[in-house]
């Protein structure tokens, strides 16, 4: 799943200096069949990224909440942080404040903050403006997503 991730990648950016230019349909295809066929998060969290920017697809919320889901599931914090957000605002999904504060809370527990700033950025400002109630919502629905963890 990791060759197909690396040529969705490759033929999303192009290679400076190479026959291989930016071709966001064919990005598309390899990480769908990674995301598809392997479950590949990063693929997962790749195509919610061309769904959630229109990038190559039409632009699709919905699809992108979807892809991003089912990585987040596996623990792919960047997935958990973007899911969180749209949730948390209401993009293109019905909005769930304090389930995308959950997202939000495992995504910073699981990153850098030194290598993804951005990441403790959108907790921080979804924190600064969630209402007590979301915050404990939050809390206990992330007490029974850990309790439910194999």
């Amino acid at each position: 799943s990791s060759a197909f991730v690396a040529l969705g990648s490759y033929f999303h950016d192009g290679i400076k200096g190479s026959y291989v230019v930016a071709d966001p349909v064919r990005a598309h295809d390899m990480f769908h069949y990674a995301a598809s066929y392997f479950g590949d998060p990063n693929a997962q969290y790749n195509l919610g990224r061309l769904y959630l920017d229109g990038t190559g697809v039409a632009k699709d919320p919905r699809q992108a909440a979807r892809w991003f889901n089912l990585a987040a599931e596996k623990g792919h914090y960047p997935s958990q942080a973007l899911l969180g957000h749209m949730l948390l605002n209401g993009k293109g999904v019905p909005r769930e404040r304090a389930k995308g504060l959950m997202w939000l809370i495992l995504a910073r527990e699981a990153s850098d903050p030194v290598k993804d700033p951005w990441v403790s950025e959108l907790y921080d400002s979804a924190f600064t403006v969630a209402a007590d109630t979301d915050r404990k919502n939050a809390l206990a629905l992330l007490e029974h997503y850990l309790q439910s963890r194999p």
